[in-house]
């Protein structure tokens, strides 16, 4: 291969981007033996619309690897108050093992300057994995619940849980500075035009969520009864409308979500780590994939 050179990622660059995204992941559930995921238009679109929302707001963050003149690599980091976040690395298959991977996420944690913590979700590649266990990062295993939820053992305080609307973004940006020390910026409100939000806010506690499709997108939190009812909420969505539900990032420090996720019947599978710097992962908290 050519040699591999980095620069800053642009908008025009989006489909690319998605096009090695995809390639990737596919390449990672052959490799994993999972079945290859089937991937809509909606996703497709949602994959470019991130891209493009992480190149307006966080340039600095943004970078591809190109060789050859094609675009082989891509990394999105995220900057919010004293947070940083990797959104997305991928490296196309035919790239793998020739060092994009360390130079994109190099060039993201330039970025970092400023924060006293971070954060990285990690799919199951074990050379993803060495990349970030070994960039100053903590490990964390997690856990991911399936399965069509049922409600029998739902406990009242699910009742506390109204829907959110726009006028809860401020409110839920609140939440993040208390729960991980870092509010959100331009991401709820993006985030809410494509999920719609839960709310808690009462004497007992305050929280958000988001339900996008049949997953827990993103939960936040005061206090573990709190997550746990906005948790119990999602699943009742999905329960009402006969859909399997979908619970990610769960690590030792969420049995609240654990314990709900059993009762409603779902099954537990171990899923790809976290790794956090600066900070253990918040109690109350279940991040977003993309958003963190």
């Amino acid at each position: 291969m050519a040699e591999v050179t980095l620069r800053p990622a642009t908008r025009a660059d989006a489909d690319e981007c998605v096009r090695v995204q995809l390639a990737a992941f596919a390449d990672l559930d052959r490799r994993m033996h999972e079945p290859e995921e089937q991937v809509s238009e909606v996703q497709r679109t949602r994959a470019r619309s991130r891209i493009e929302h992480f190149v307006e707001h966080d340039p600095e963050g943004s970078w591809v690897a190109v060789a050859d003149g094609a675009i082989v690599g891509c990394a999105f980091a995220l900057k919010r108050d004293r947070l940083w976040g990797l959104s997305l690395l991928v490296v196309d298959p035919a790239a793998q093992s020739v060092g994009a991977g360390r130079r994109l996420i190099d060039a993201t944690l330039r970025y970092a300057e400023g924060c006293d913590r971070a954060i990285i979700q990690s799919s199951s590649d074990a050379r993803a994995i060495r990349t970030y266990a070994t960039s100053g990062f903590e490990l964390y295993p997690q856990v991911t619940a399936k399965g069509r939820p049922s409600m029998a053992a739902a406990p009242p305080s699910v009742t506390r849980v109204r829907n959110g609307t726009t006028q809860d973004l401020a409110f839920a940006d609140g939440i993040d500075r208390r729960v991980r020390g870092a509010g959100r910026g331009p991401d709820h409100a993006w985030i809410a035009g494509f999920a719609p939000m839960y709310v808690v806010d009462d004497a007992d506690g305050q929280g958000y969520a988001y339900l996008r499709d049949a997953d827990v997108y993103l939960l936040a939190a005061t206090d573990d009864d709190t997550a746990s009812a906005l948790l119990w909420r999602c699943l009742q969505h999905n329960a009402e409308l006969g859909l399997d539900a979908t619970v990610p990032h769960i690590t030792a420090e969420q049995q609240w979500a654990v314990r709900a996720a059993l009762a409603a019947g779902l099954a537990i599978r171990p899923d790809g780590p976290v790794f956090w710097r600066g900070i253990t992962p918040p109690r109350a908290y279940l991040p977003s994939g993309a958003y963190l």
